[in-house]
C-alpha cells in the first residue's frame, strides 16, 4: 500500500507532529514547525543517535 506524500502529512498534522507555519503565523507556505508529538519524537531520535554513537561507542572499546 502506497501512501503519497500529502497523505503522510496530512496524518502527522492531524496526529500533532507537525503544523504549517503559514497556519501558526500568517507567514510563507512550505515551512512546518513541530508539534508537541514531533518535537518529543525529534527528541526521542536524537538522545537515541547520541546514545548510540557516544555512549555505546565508549562502552564498546574499553
Amino acid at each position: 500500500m502506497e501512501k503519497s506524500l500529502d497523505q503522510i502529512s496530512s496524518l502527522c498534522k492531524r496526529r500533532g507532529f507537525i503544523f504549517p507555519s503559514s497556519e501558526i503565523y500568517g507567514g510563507l507556505n512550505g515551512f512546518w514547525d513541530y508539534g508537541p508529538m514531533g518535537s518529543e519524537l525529534k527528541r526521542n531520535i536524537r538522545d537515541a543517535w547520541w546514545h548510540y554513537t557516544v555512549q555505546w561507542r565508549e562502552e564498546r572499546s574499553s
